[in-house]
C-alpha cells in the first residue's frame, strides 16, 4: 500500500511541479506539495499521518535539495509586474529545450533550473508581448567569459517565442565564424530541424517537433545578404535572425523589415540579443550626442521600426556598456543603449574556471592559488619584441625555449587526461603573440618544423634530450600542483613509465594549425568528435574573442592591450576545465601576467559592487557601478569613456599592504611609527585569541590613525593602498562626522603555523617582537617560500590577511563573508597591524639585520559600507583624481543637467 500512495504522490507533484513552474506561479513545489497531499488525504481516508510525513519528506528531499543560484537583479522602479499577472505559460518551446538539455544533453538538473530561475529574472524586466500597451525596455546581462551566456540566451528565446514575441533578432558578433557557430546552436536548440530526404531529427526535434514552427531568415552558410534581403516577408509567423554587427548587413536587415512593415501594416514585439554587446554596439563618438558612431547608431534605428521593442545586451566585460550616456537621445535613431530598465548579473556557473582560479583574487593568504603562470625568460621575450610589424615576420626563425617547454607541457597534460580517462575529448593549445597574420603565418611554418622534429625524437629516439625535459617538468611541476589540489587526490599518481608509453601515442596525434582570416585551416571539432582533436591553434584576433578553444590547457600568450575589456576577452583560458584545472598552465610575461592580476581584481570588485546594489534594491538609474582604475591600462576605449569621472573610495573593501621596499630605511621608519603609534593611544589593549592571538584595542580615535598613517611609509608606487590616500580618505570622512572611531588588532602568532613541517623545513623559529606595552610572543609568518618582485626596489608578499581575519574583533561572525561585510556595518573600521616574520625568503634575501626591535610591518583595513559624499549615489562627485571612475550621468534627470 505504502508504494502505491508513494508513486501516486510522487506522479501527482512531479506534474503539478513542472506545470507550476512553467507558467510562472511563485512557489511552485510548496504548491505542488499541498495539493498533492489535500488529493492523497482524499482518496485514503483515515491514511496514517507518519506515512504522508514520511513520503512528504521523500518528496521534499528531491526537489529542494536542488542547489539553484540566483542571479542579481536591478531593475528600474517603473518595471511593470505583467510576468507576475499574466502567468505566462511555457507551453512549447522552453519545456521542448529545458528537456533536451537534461535528456539529449545531460546537463545536471542544477545547472538547468539556474538557466531557468535567470532567465526567468530576464524576461520580467522585458516588456509584456501580449500587451495592450507599447514599451522600449533595455537591459544588460553580465555573465563570465567563456561561461556559458550562450545557453542562458538560447534558454530566453524559447521563453521569449513561447509567451508571445514574435520576432528575435541575434545581433553574433562582428565575425563569420561565430556568427555560424550562433546560428547553427539556436537551429539545433531553438528551431529544431528535419532532414528533408531522410526526416531524421536534430536538436530540440528530437524531443518534439508537432508545434509552432519557426521561420528562420538566416542560415549556418547566409547572414542577411543582398539575396535574401529582397522582397517582402512575412511577420505573422515566429521569427529567428542571427546576424553580424557590420555596417553592410545591419542596413539591408533594417531596409527588409521596413518594406515588410509598410507592406503588411504589422509591427511585431521583437526581442533583440546584442551577443558581446560591449564590441561595436557602444558609441564610440564620445559626447558627440548628435553623431553617433556607425553600428550604434543602425542598433538603434533597427529598434525604432518598432513599438513593443526589447533590448538584452550580454557581456563579460561591461565596462563601456556601464559609461554611456544615460539620457542620450537622437531624433533620428532615439535613445542610447544604456541598461536604464535592468542590469543583471549571472551567478558563476558551477566548476567555472575565470580569474579567481588562476589568481589570487581575494587578497586572503588561505586563497592563494597553485600558481599556473609561467613566466617567459627576456631572451624569449626579446625574440617576440622583434615581430612588430609583418616586414618582421622573417626574424622569426627559432622556437624560443619557453615555448618549447610549453609544448613539452601540452604533451604531458594531453597523456595525463587520456590517463585519467578522458581519452577522446578533445585537447588545444594556443599560441597567441601577435595580430599580424604574416608574422602568424612564419611563425606557423617554424614551430611546425620543430614539432615534426620534437614528434620524431619522442617516438623513435629513447635517447633523446625532450624525454629528459618532459620527465623534469613531470616531476618537478605537475606533480608538485596535483598535489596541492585537494579535489583532485581521487586521481593517481601515474609513473614516468605510464607518461611516457602515453606521450608516444599522443605526439602522433597532435597538428599545428594556423588559425586567421588568411589561413584555410580551420577548427572542426564535431570531425573528431569519436576520438578528439588534438591541436596546437597559431593566431591572433580571431582566437581573442568569440571562438571556443575546446580542451584548452596550455596557453602561450604574448599580446597585451591598454584596455580591461579588450585584455579580458584575449582570456580564452577561461571557462570549463572539469577534473584537469590542475594541468592548465599560461606562458606569458610577468607584465601581462600583473596587469591580468589586475583585472581579476577589478572584475571580482566589479560583481560585489553589482551583487550588494541588487541586494540593496538599486535601479540603474540611480546608481553608478564603480570601476578600479589602473596607473597605465584604460577601462575601455577613451572614445566610449565620454561620462567617467574618478572618485577616491575605500567603502566597504579590504585594503592591505602586500608590497614592501627593500632599503632598510623603509623598515626602521614604519617599526618606529607603529611602536609610537600603540603607546601613544589611551585605550587598552585586551588579548583575544583563538587559533591566532591578538591585541586588540577598540574605539581607538581617527585623528590618532590618521597621524599614524601620515608617519606610516607604503612603497613609492602604491595607488591604492597608499598611506597617505587613506589618512586622506578617513580624514574627509570625518568631516561628515563618519569613521571617527577605529578598533585597532595587533596580530600575533599562530601556533599552527610555528608547529608546520614547512615552517620546520625552511628552519623558521619564534621571533619576538617588542612594541611596547604590547609584547609580540612571534612575528607572524607569511609566504615562506615566495618572493616576488613587484617591480625595481620592492617585494610582494602576495597577501598578508588570513580568511575572515578582517572580521576579529565582529562579535557573531559567521564563516560568510559577505554576511560579515554586512556585520561591519554596524561596528567600526579595523585596522589590523603584522609585526611579520623575517625570516621567510622575500625578507631574507634582503640581507637587513632585524632583531625583536626591527621587523617588518603589514598593515590591512576593514572598511564599512558607508553613505558618503565620496560615494556614487545620484551623480555625486570628487572632482578630484582617485582610484575609481563611475558614469557621472546616472541618477540625473534632465532638469538639472
Amino acid at each position: 500500500m505504502y508504494q502505491v500512495i508513494r508513486d501516486e504522490y510522487l506522479g501527482i507533484v512531479e506534474n503539478l511541479y513542472i506545470a507550476f513552474k512553467n507558467t510562472g506561479i511563485d512557489r511552485p513545489l510548496e504548491l505542488a506539495m499541498e495539493t498533492a497531499r489535500k488529493k492523497i488525504i482524499k482518496s485514503y481516508m483515515g491514511l496514517d499521518a507518519d506515512m504522508l510525513e514520511s513520503i512528504s519528506l521523500e518528496v521534499y528531499s528531491k526537489y529542494a535539495s536542488i542547489n539553484v543560484q540566483k542571479a542579481s537583479v536591478m531593475r528600474s522602479k517603473d518595471n511593470h509586474p505583467w510576468f507576475k499577472e499574466a502567468h505566462p505559460n511555457y507551453s512549447y518551446f522552453w519545456p521542448r529545450y529545458e528537456r533536451y538539455l537534461k535528456e539529449i544533453k545531460e546537463w545536471s538538473q542544477d545547472t538547468v533550473e539556474t538557466i531557468d530561475s535567470t532567465t526567468n529574472d530576464i524576461l520580467k524586466s522585458l516588456g509584456n508581448p501580449k500587451g495592450k500597451e507599447d514599451f522600449d525596455k533595455r537591459g544588460l546581462v553580465l555573465g563570465y567569459v567563456q561561461s556559458g551566456k550562450t545557453a542562458n540566451f538560447t534558454g530566453l528565446i524559447n521563453k521569449a517565442f513561447d509567451v508571445g514575441y514574435k520576432l528575435v533578432i541575434v545581433l553574433a558578433g562582428m565575425h563569420n565564424d561565430l556568427r555560424s557557430q550562433t546560428q547553427l546552436r539556436l537551429e539545433r536548440e531553438v528551431v529544431g530541424t528535419v532532414d528533408t530526404i531522410t526526416g531524421e531529427k536534430k536538436g530540440v526535434a528530437v524531443i518534439r517537433n508537432d508545434g509552432t514552427q519557426i521561420e528562420t531568415w538566416t542560415t549556418v552558410q547566409d547572414d542577411i545578404s543582398t539575396n535574401n534581403a529582397i522582397g517582402i516577408k512575412n511577420l505573422d509567423k515566429p521569427i529567428l535572425l542571427v546576424v553580424k554587427k557590420q555596417k553592410d548587413v545591419l542596413p539591408k536587415l533594417i531596409e527588409l523589415l521596413q518594406r515588410s512593415i509598410n507592406h503588411s501594416g504589422m509591427k511585431p514585439p521583437v526581442l533583440i540579443v546584442d551577443d558581446e554587446a560591449d564590441q561595436a554596439s557602444v558609441d564610440a563618438s564620445g559626447n558627440k550626442v548628435d553623431d553617433p558612431s556607425k553600428i550604434n547608431q543602425l542598433i538603434r534605428q533597427l529598434l525604432s521600426l518598432f513599438n513593443k521593442k526589447s533590448y538584452v545586451g550580454y557581456t563579460a566585460t561591461p565596462f563601456a556598456n556601464l559609461l554611456i550616456k544615460a539620457d542620450a537621445d537622437h531624433a533620428e535613431v532615439g535613445k542610447d543603449l544604456y541598461p536604464k530598465d535592468f542590469a543583471i548579473g549571472l551567478p558563476k556557473p558551477e566548476a567555472y574556471c575565470g580569474p579567481a582560479e588562476y589568481f589570487n583574487t581575494t587578497g586572503y593568504t588561505d586563497d592563494n592559488k597553485p600558481m599556473f603562470i609561467r613566466h617567459l625568460s627576456l631572451d624569449d621575450i626579446s625574440i617576440l619584441d622583434k615581430l612588430r610589424t609583418k616586414e618582421d615576420a622573417g626574424f622569426f626563425t627559432e622556437v624560443p625555449k619557453s615555448m618549447q617547454e610549453s609544448m613539452l607541457a601540452f604533451l604531458l597534460s594531453t597523456a595525463i587526461r587520456n590517463l585519467r580517462g578522458q581519452r577522446g575529448n578533445h585537447n588545444s593549445m594556443l599560441i597567441h603573440t601577435s595580430r599580424l597574420t604574416d608574422v602568424q603565418n612564419s611563425m606557423c611554418g617554424v614551430i611546425k618544423d620543430f614539432y615534426k622534429k620534437l614528434s620524431n625524437d619522442l617516438i623513435y629516439n629513447s635517447k633523446s634530450e625532450y624525454i629528459n625535459k618532459i620527465k623534469y617538468l613531470y616531476e618537478n611541476d605537475f606533480l608538485e600542483i596535483q598535489n596541492n589540489f585537494e579535489c583532485y587526490n581521487e586521481f593517481q599518481v601515474f609513473t614516468w613509465g605510464e607518461i611516457y608509453k602515453e606521450i608516444k601515442d599522443v605526439a602522433r596525434k597532435i597538428e599545428v594549425m594556423e588559425i586567421n582570416g588568411e589561413s584555410e585551416e580551420v577548427l572542426e571539432y564535431d570531425k573528431y568528435k569519436e576520438n578528439g582533436l588534438y591541436v596546437i591553434a597559431i593566431g591572433g584576433n580571431k582566437l581573442s574573442r568569440g571562438l571556443t578553444l575546446e580542451g584548452l590547457t596550455i596557453s602561450y600568450y604574448y599580446r597585451g592591450s591598454s584596455m580591461y575589456d579588450t585584455l579580458m576577452q584575449m582570456g580564452r583560458w577561461f571557462g570549463f576545465r572539469n577534473g584537469y584545472m590542475d594541468l592548465c598552465r599560461i606562458y606569458t610575461s610577468n607584465e601581462i601576467a600583473k596587469n591580468f592580476e589586475y583585472l581579476a581584481r577589478v572584475m571580482r570588485e566589479l560583481r560585489e559592487e553589482f551583487e550588494k546594489l541588487a541586494k540593496d534594491g538599486a535601479t540603474p538609474e540611480e546608481y553608478a557601478i564603480k570601476m578600479l582604475k589602473h596607473k597605465t591600462m584604460k577601462v575601455t576605449s577613451p572614445a566610449k569613456m565620454g561620462t567617467a569621472e574618478s572618485l577616491i573610495d575605500y567603502t566597504g573593501t579590504m585594503q592591505q599592504t602586500r608590497s614592501f621596499e627593500k632599503n632598510k630605511e623603509f623598515y626602521m621608519n614604519n617599526m618606529e611609527a607603529t611602536f609610537q603609534f600603540i603607546n601613544n593611544i589611551e585605550q587598552d589593549f585586551k588579548i583575544y585569541r583563538k587559533d591566532t592571538k591578538y591585541h586588540i584595542a577598540k574605539d581607538v580615535p581617527s585623528q590618532f590613525i590618521i597621524s599614524f598613517l601620515k608617519n606610516y611609509k607604503t612603497i613609492s608606487s602604491a595607488r591604492i593602498v597608499n598611506s597617505k590616500k587613506i589618512a586622506d580618505y578617513i580624514g574627509k570622512m570625518n568631516k561628515e562626522k563618519l569613521l571617527e572611531k577605529f578598533n585597532v588588532a595587533v596580530v600575533d602568532v599562530t601556533e599552527a603555523t610555528l608547529r608546520s613541517q614547512k615552517t620546520i623545513d625552511y628552519g623558521i623559529t619564534p621571533w619576538k617582537v617588542n612594541l611596547g606595552k604590547i609584547s609580540i610572543e612571534s612575528a607572524v609568518i607569511r609566504s615562506v617560500n615566495y618572493a616576488k618582485s613587484k617591480g625595481i626596489g620592492t617585494v610582494d608578499l602576495g597577501a598578508i590577511v588570513a580568511a575572515n581575519q578582517e572580521f576579529i574583533d565582529i562579535e557573531h561572525k559567521t564563516i560568510d563573508k559577505k554576511k560579515n561585510r554586512k556585520l561591519r556595518e554596524n561596528e567600526n573600521p579595523l585596522i589590523l597591524i603584522y609585526p611579520l616574520h623575517p625570516q621567510v625568503k622575500s625578507f631574507k634575501t634582503l640581507n637587513i639585520d632585524f632583531n625583536e626591535n626591527l621587523v617588518p610591518i603589514g598593515l590591512a583595513f576593514s572598511f564599512p559600507d558607508v553613505v558618503s559624499v565620496t560615494g556614487i549615489k545620484s551623480g555625486e562627485r570628487v572632482g578630484e583624481k582617485g582610484d575609481y571612475i563611475y558614469n557621472n550621468t546616472i541618477g540625473k534627470g534632465a532638469s538639472n543637467d
